[in-house]
């Protein structure tokens, strides 16, 4: 979730705590993978929260400034 120098990338936070992370392919799809099991009504949420992000941001390719492995690879996959 942090580059070489330090800078977190995308961030996904569930219940005040930071549960994963997330990407954008190419196609825009938004994809988000938790590190840990928050349950199934804090995945579904944040998966809908994905969807929503998707669908606002229209085929707008969001690119962090200082990309880290995790993202550059949720974006990849």
């Amino acid at each position: 979730m942090f580059d070489h120098s330090g800078n977190i990338g995308p961030t996904v936070w569930w219940d005040g705590r930071i549960v994963g992370s997330w990407g954008q392919r190419r196609d825009g799809e938004v994809v988000v993978r938790l590190l840990e099991d928050v349950g199934a009504e804090a995945q579904a949420a944040v998966e809908a929260a994905a969807g929503r992000l998707a669908d606002q941001l229209d085929g707008t390719r969001v690119t962090p400034r200082f990309r880290t492995p995790f993202e550059r690879e949720l974006a990849s996959s």
